[in-house]
């Protein structure tokens, strides 16, 4: 007596294992440790990014710290009260006038 309530199927192929999800993107990552080579180069970076930023924020304390008369670009400082004003202002509020500039 034959079974003929399902056929064979032509093809038959072995499981695939799962592949494993990168840990930085979520994605299937084809790599064999598991992580895409750019997610991998990303982490690291980010790691030199985060040391090179907090050595960068040490150095600007310091140098706000060692010029605090410093100007920013486009201002100017009132002789009398050392106010910090924009350049286009021709008055400052201690009642100081800057000399009017000509073009010419």
């Amino acid at each position: 007596m034959t079974d003929n309530s399902r056929p064979l199927p032509l093809l038959q192929t072995p499981p695939v294992a799962a592949r494993p999800i990168c840990p930085v993107c979520g994605t299937t990552s084809y790599s064999r440790r598991g992580i895409h080579p750019q997610c991998a180069q990303l982490q690291a970076d980010g790691r030199r990014m985060t040391k090179l930023k907090a050595v960068k924020r040490q150095t600007e304390s310091k140098t706000k710290a060692s010029n605090p008369l410093a100007l920013r670009p486009w201002h100017k400082r009132c002789p009398k009260c050392r106010a910090e004003l924009h350049i286009r202002k021709t008055t400052c509020d201690c009642g100081h006038r800057f000399a009017a500039m000509r073009s010419g």
